[in-house]
């Protein structure tokens, strides 16, 4: 293993399948997402949402690009997960977003916001049973 890398092992795997199971979606874990990417969430409109995840990343590229600093390098996967669960319970899906958006500006915000509401959701739930 690389200095600096975060690797999920085969027990936290394990624990993280059952609480997307919990929340009424699967996780795939895989070696690369795309540019920058950690986790993501693909919500069909039937069927079940299914959020994918690095299964090894470095913490201090995460934290560079996204913040959250006050998340323990040792609960980034747990953080990660329940931040695209978020993205489902709050509904970012169902959110109208004008078109066409000639605006830059708006939408960085927008998406912002979104991603701000993640945070703070998967936050409250980070650590609870």
């Amino acid at each position: 293993m690389r200095k600096g890398v975060i690797r999920i092992t085969t027990s936290e795997k394990k624990r993280l399948k059952q609480m997307a199971s919990e929340w009424g979606v699967e996780v795939d874990f895989r070696s690369y997402l795309g540019a920058d990417m950690f986790a993501r969430i693909t919500i069909p409109s039937e069927g079940v949402a299914r959020v994918e995840m690095l299964e090894a990343f470095s913490p201090e590229s995460y934290y560079s690009k996204w913040g959250n600093r006050d998340v323990p390098e040792e609960k980034l996967f747990e953080f990660l997960l329940l931040h695209e669960i978020a993205h489902l319970k709050l509904e970012h899906h169902t959110q109208n977003i004008p078109v066409p958006t000639k605006d830059a500006k708006w939408w960085f915000r927008f998406k912002e916001q979104k991603e701000t509401e993640a945070d703070l959701w998967a936050k409250r739930r980070l650590g609870r049973p």
